[in-house]
């Protein structure tokens, strides 16, 4: 059922071409632009649905990306406005918006692990068409 494939790490080094998106919290409270390289729009680009208990309760489509690929244009994830949450193995932190709620990106605190990667919630970007994404399944639930 579920792909244990490891995700694409989009980077702004990528020799394929990079798009730029606009994405926010439900209340607008966090906002940022996010490079992807390649564009979600790439035949070669997917999300990733996770089957771990916070990824299916909170419907995340993740993509994942180096920090440098996000531009904060109000308040960072260092703010006490962004609420932190961690769970199970306390491998990894969950950002979400303390007015709204928006769970926004996710990373990794374990050294090894996915460093310097950010796992961002496609469903935060603007004018994107979830429908037409291609996505994988991964058995994020066994990590």
């Amino acid at each position: 059922m579920s792909e244990n494939r490891t995700p694409t790490v989009h980077t702004l080094m990528s020799n394929a071409e990079s798009k730029k998106y606009q994405a926010s919290c439900h209340c607008q409270l966090i906002r940022y632009n996010v490079t992807l390289s390649p564009g979600l729009d790439d035949p070669d680009s997917w999300v990733v649905e996770c089957n771990c208990s916070i990824c299916s309760r909170n419907g995340y489509l993740n993509v994942y990306v180096q920090t440098e690929c996000i531009e904060f244009e109000t308040i960072g994830l260092e703010s006490e406005l962004v609420e932190k949450y961690r769970f199970g193995k306390q491998r990894v932190q969950h950002y979400f918006c303390s007015r709204c709620g928006s769970s926004i990106m996710a990373e990794s605190i374990e050294p090894g692990f996915y460093e310097g990667v950010k796992a961002l919630n496609v469903r935060m970007f603007k004018d994107v068409d979830l429908k037409t994404l291609q996505r994988r399944e991964v058995d994020g639930r066994s990590l």
